[in-house]
């Protein structure tokens, strides 16, 4: 398997977690905290054959770094889950991809790189994109905004590009399923303060007492989310992290997709917008974010 392959797995499966996300957070969530420890609490379900198999592989000191990666995981799901709180799946995804930028920046500043002229339009077109998507037309009476999601989005892609960075570095000192295995335990170390607050915690516990159907959606976010990132952490090992980062913004793609076959087949399970104003707005930001991927490609 190549990185592009793998890239495109990451992707699908990261956007099928967005679709689970923003229904889950409209009908159980209230603290967003609390459900991401739930989150990281059933992720280690997934990791717990690495050792038994693949023994620890403890490095010093890259273990230690691999999970403090982990704790900027934390972040930016943080970030991101605050973000789908106030926004539409699908534009919250074409959001997510303006990272790549970031990645080529912290490449040059940390590794030495150096982007050529059509990098730098790509990232134009990138950020341009971003803007578009998180904009909405004025509707009724009401004006055109600016997506709040926007101040969330910031912190996830500055955190995005600085794990995307480390887990290349890592990469040198230790192979990939070790890699996820000290990333989720960091992952799981950072999110712990969260449970001291009595309010995160019983909403944490509710989570694991609600019943079949809402832990196989917890189950099933964690998969596709174990499935996206694995796929990404494999594909850093084969193929340059600008690459990689910037095949991962076809997601949008993805989203907009699974966002109105569900609308198609089950009308009213999420709130997006699509009147044909928007759908417009839309396909335009995502058919920048696609000549943005290839030109920093």
């Amino acid at each position: 398997m190549d990185w592009l392959f793998l890239s495109l797995l990451g992707a699908a499966a990261l956007a099928v977690t967005g679709v689970i996300d923003k229904f889950i957070l409209g009908r159980y969530v209230r603290d967003p905290l609390a459900y991401l420890a739930a989150l990281v609490a059933m992720q280690q379900i997934l990791i717990v054959a690495i050792p038994v198999y693949l023994g620890w592989g403890f490095v010093y000191p890259q273990t230690l770094y691999a999970l403090a990666a982990g704790g900027c995981q934390v972040v930016l799901w943080a970030a991101y889950l605050f973000a789908l709180q106030v926004e539409e799946t699908s534009r919250v995804a074409a959001l997510v991809y303006v990272f790549p930028i970031f990645v080529f920046i912290g490449a040059f500043l940390f590794l030495g790189e150096t982007l050529a002229a059509n990098d730098y339009a790509g990232g134009v077109l990138l950020v341009c994109s971003a803007l578009l998507i998180s904009y909405r037309p004025m509707q009724g009476g009401r004006p055109a905004v600016i997506s709040p999601a926007l101040k969330y989005m910031a912190v996830f892609w500055v955190f995005t590009a600085a794990y995307a960075l480390a887990a290349k570095y890592l990469l040198a000192f230790m192979n990939e399923w070790h890699l996820i295995l000290w990333s989720s335990l960091g992952s799981m170390l950072a999110v712990l303060p969260f449970l001291g607050r009595e309010s995160v915690r019983n909403e944490f516990a509710a989570y694991f007492r609600g019943g079949p159907f809402l832990l196989s959606a917890l189950l099933a976010d964690e998969v596709f989310d174990f499935l996206g990132r694995g796929a990404f952490i494999f594909a850093y090992a084969l193929g340059s992290v600008a690459l990689v980062s910037s095949v991962a913004a076809l997601q949008p793609f993805l989203t907009l997709v699974y966002v109105i076959l569900l609308g198609l087949f089950v009308p009213g399970i999420l709130q997006e917008e699509l009147d044909r104003k928007t759908m417009a707005l839309k396909t335009v930001a995502i058919l920048l974010i696609v000549v943005g991927v290839y030109l920093v490609s």
